[in-house]
């Protein structure tokens, strides 16, 4: 029930500060992270930080963005008021406010918080963005060697069969590293454990920062499918990526889509001559209703029914003629001189 009022409580927020906002002019710096990427040990405190001009101080979202995943809302920072969302709810994240400055702070630092950072501010109804900071975890398996992390992006989706696909691994490193070797697995058939496909050496010799490696697969097919590992070696050490996924979309059955088409045909012709055999045999009822009401109207008027001829009949059964009459009457009457 708390989650539920604090989510409402957010998103009536934000409304109100995008209105409130709704004045402001549009602007493209306004927003700047000092640091691009910050490296931080398991168990350690951050303070990320996002610094934002004085006219546009009055709304800030901190998102957070894991690879591979879409951004999620960790706070929001409206001049006093400072309120977490979801997970970000709990005594390791802290958000305050400095001079001129919006800072998020990270305590007993792990793994899933390793992600993008950065935040947004309000301005009319949109939200503006600049590049935040990446936030590097190191494990105790990367003690004794600069890279920091190694990362593998995810492939957008699945590849038709014949196709191709690249899969990338990043590098990061905390200083100038020399002499990396660069190796792709992927589980081998069949088993559990991995099978090596490719190395390669660097072909500068050494990366510093951030470097990508690319591992080319052509004419994919379905023996390819599975997940690809990257691992970096250097210094007596080996570092694994976390894996890419390549999938194939499903090959089309060509004899079964054919007999589908065919039968898709069958019926529409099916239907069409079905149609067309109602619609003729109830235009041909029709004309025999009329043939036959025109021959009832010519048969009715030429001859009489036999009820009007039992009427002429009753009717002639009970006419008298009037001279008949006359005659019976005059016979009743005697003459004017008799006795």
């Amino acid at each position: 029930m708390i989650r539920k009022g604090s989510e409402a409580l957010i998103f009536i927020f934000t409304i109100l500060m995008a209105v409130w906002n709704r004045g402001y002019p549009v602007e493209t710096k306004i927003i700047f992270h000092p640091t691009l990427m910050m490296t931080a040990k398991m168990g350690s405190t951050v303070t990320l930080t996002c610094f934002v001009s004085q006219k546009e101080t009055d709304a800030v979202v901190w998102y957070k963005q894991s690879i591979g995943q879409i951004p999620r809302i960790a706070g929001v920072t409206h001049r006093f008021v400072s309120l977490l969302y979801n997970e970000f709810n709990t005594t390791r994240f802290n958000l305050h406010k400095g001079s001129g400055s919006f800072n998020l702070s990270i305590s007993n630092i792990q793994l899933s918080d390793e992600a993008s950072y950065f935040c947004g501010v309000n301005i009319g109804f949109d939200i503006h963005f600049r590049n935040g900071t990446f936030l590097l975890v190191k494990e105790m398996s990367h003690e004794g060697t600069n890279i920091a992390a190694v990362i593998q992006d995810p492939v957008p989706g699945p590849v038709s069969p014949g196709g191709s696909e690249t899969l990338q691994c990043v590098v990061l490193t905390e200083s100038r590293t020399e002499e990396l070797s660069v190796f792709w697995f992927r589980p081998a058939s069949g088993a559990s454990h991995p099978g090596l496909i490719y190395i390669n050496k660097s072909s500068s010799g050494h990366c510093e920062g951030r470097c990508v490696y690319s591992l080319l697969k052509k004419d994919v097919n379905i023996t390819d499918a599975g997940t690809y590992y990257c691992a970096i070696a250097t210094s007596g050490h080996v570092l694994f990526g976390n894996g890419t996924s390549l999938r194939l979309t499903e090959p089309v059955n060509t004899v079964l889509f054919g007999l589908v088409v065919a039968l898709g045909c069958g019926c529409v012709v099916l239907a069409c001559c079905l149609a067309w055999l109602i619609c003729r045999g109830r235009a041909g009822a029709c004309r025999m209703r009329c043939l036959q009401n025109a021959t009832d109207s010519s048969s009715d008027a030429g001859h009489s029914s036999p009820a009007e001829s039992a009427d002429v009949l009753n009717y002639a059964a009970l006419s008298f003629p009037k001279k008949e009459s006359r005659g019976r009457r005059t016979r009743r009457e005697p003459p004017p001189d008799a006795v």
